[in-house]
């Protein structure tokens, strides 16, 4: 088994300046550590993890903490691009992840804790912003460094990383405006999480600065049947919207399903757009009109700001703001466009 003394003695360095490299002591130099770093690569050396916290008191460790486990949480292409994202900035920076996998919040609650007191975990990033959330709290009570994917609520002092959901829905909505639709309608989740809540505010706030009197809101959930169920209560009722906006890509792929069932066409009878750009909604039939919201770059700017906050708690805590831009695809286009 390759040792420190094995990579010293290649690298011509003494065993202690391996460790401070292992270590990521800022004594030092950049030339050194890459030539290190090198020989470990070359010698096929694996530094003891356990040993290294023991010297460092960090794991170099991000949990990442989920609304939920559930199989379309992590089946949604937003979660695994900014899982990537996040993936990139831990890579670069020698850190590790670890995903919590419960479904339900009081098991959440009960990971989370045991994750801070296994002192397995550096910090946190939360992949979504909640009114009153018992693990931000949680967080807070243990004084464990995190980071939100998400609207910043309430308190000032923790770090938020996200689009303006709010304008960025108003701006979808205006787009569908100005191709002449006058009765529009929005399906967000079932839930009080703020991005749903910010993109239904700038939905409402764009119809009404349009005068658009002929505005619905519906809730549902990624799931076929209750998106078939909100389609055919539409359709009996003779007043069916020109044009549909989903807060999700993983509802708006249901929304086509049950569309396609009805034998409503798009783009011909009703228009439809939705939030993230992916190849699910690259392929589908027809492609769909997005909000591109780069959830990669959500991921690595949360990820970089975590492992900021970690090597030094005192930093000024700025929150950071992803653009978004509309991509328009066959699901808007009027024919001969």
């Amino acid at each position: 088994m390759v040792t420190i003394k094995d990579v010293a003695r290649e690298a011509n360095v003494a065993p202690s300046t391996v460790s401070r490299v292992i270590s990521g002591h800022k004594s030092i130099s950049e030339k050194t550590s890459k030539k290190v770093k090198a020989v470990m690569k070359q010698l096929g050396y694996q530094p003891n993890i356990a040993a290294r916290t023991l010297v460092t008191q960090k794991a170099k460790t991000i949990g990442l903490i989920l609304k939920s486990s559930s199989k379309e949480m992590t089946q949604n292409p937003f979660f695994t691009d900014v899982l990537m994202g996040i993936s990139i900035a831990c890579k670069e920076r020698e850190y590790s992840t670890i995903m919590t996998t419960s479904i339900e919040q009081d098991d959440l609650i009960e990971e989370v804790e045991n994750l801070i007191k296994s002192k397995s975990i550096d910090g946190f990033i939360m992949l979504y912003s909640k009114e009153q959330d018992p693990i931000a709290h949680l967080l807070k009570t243990y004084n464990v460094p995190f980071v939100v994917i998400g609207k910043q609520l309430q308190d000032r002092d923790i770090i938020h990383i996200d689009n303006d959901n709010i304008d960025a829905s108003f701006e979808i909505t205006e787009y569908m405006i100005n191709k002449g639709h006058a009765h529009l309608a929005f399906i967000a989740e079932p839930d009080d999480y703020a991005v749903a809540l910010d993109r239904i505010s700038g939905f409402k706030q764009a119809c009404e600065k349009n005068n658009i009197q002929n505005y619905e809101i519906y809730h549902a959930n990624p799931d076929r049947d209750e998106l078939l169920e909100i389609i055919t209560s539409m359709k009996k009722r003779n007043a069916f919207p020109s044009a549909i906006i989903t807060s999700d890509s993983m509802i708006n792929i249901n929304l086509l399903s049950a569309l396609y069932a009805l034998n409503i066409r798009i783009p011909d009878e009703v228009m439809t757009a939705t939030f993230n750009d992916s190849f699910i909604n690259t392929y589908a039939s027809p492609p769909q009109t997005v909000v591109n919201i780069y959830p990669d770059h959500l991921g690595e700017e949360a990820g970089i700001a975590l492992i900021k906050l970690i090597e030094n708690p005192n930093i000024l805590r700025k929150n950071t703001i992803v653009p978004t831009e509309i991509i328009e695809r066959e699901s808007t286009k009027i024919r001969g466009e």
